[in-house]
């Protein structure tokens, strides 16, 4: 494809990534909301879930759109290898996504959930490397904004994490909720639950902001 292909794909990610997470945020943030009743809460949650595969898409789907970018601006000269095995990791990553989310309440959620962290600290410990050995001048990106770009979006995958893990409290939270109404320590758990995965949704934003910043100036 040309570059302007490439350029239109790339914002594109971005533009739903940003717009799909900040819907998520305030999905998550509602449900927090104890005047509310329980099924009401509940849609809020399971909407924000449903809607937060698309930001997950849009994170397994950047590096190789990205890296084909790069290419096309001459920027890095990749072997095809390299654009092999990014295709390929992404979207064996998105078929573990897809069974993550159809394994939703089964005995084989858990599993699926662990291989997921695991496959984001891998890969985002990856990129952080590769940022970090193309800022020394050592590794595949020029060093400078493009090396930058590369070593923000590893930080973005540990974000991610965090917001997994600090979300956690919140299904066993609701299922009590659903069984033993709204107490205060109920409720404690959801407000805290959520305010912790906020602060890394938060990190995420300024994560891309810098990243979309850096690649539209190239300081």
């Amino acid at each position: 494809m040309e570059p302007g292909h490439w350029v239109f794909l790339h914002i594109l990610l971005l533009v739903f990534w940003l717009g799909t997470d900040l819907g998520v945020l305030i999905l998550a943030r509602a449900a927090r909301r104890s005047d509310l009743s329980f099924p009401q809460r509940a849609v809020l949650v399971q909407y924000a879930m449903i809607i937060d595969i698309l930001p997950r898409v849009c994170l397994t789907l950047s590096f190789a759109v990205g890296l084909h970018l790069a290419a096309s601006l001459g920027w890095v000269s990749p072997p095809p290898v390299a654009f092999a095995a990014a295709w390929i990791i992404g979207l064996l990553w998105l078929a573990l996504l897809y069974a993550l989310h159809k394994a939703e309440g089964t005995p084989r959620h858990a599993g699926y959930a662990a291989a997921n962290l695991a496959l984001q600290a891998l890969l985002g410990a990856g990129v952080i490397v590769l940022g970090v050995a193309s800022l020394l001048g050592s590794g595949p990106f020029p060093a400078g904004w493009l090396a930058g770009k590369v070593l923000l979006f590893g930080l973005v995958f540990f974000c991610s994490i965090m917001i997994d893990l600090e979300f956690r409290p919140m299904g066993p939270a609701f299922a009590r909720l659903a069984t033993e109404g709204s107490t205060p320590e109920i409720e404690a758990v959801i407000r805290r639950t959520v305010d912790r995965a906020v602060v890394w949704v938060a990190a995420i934003y300024i994560l891309l902001l810098s990243i979309a910043f850096l690649g539209a100036v190239k300081p």
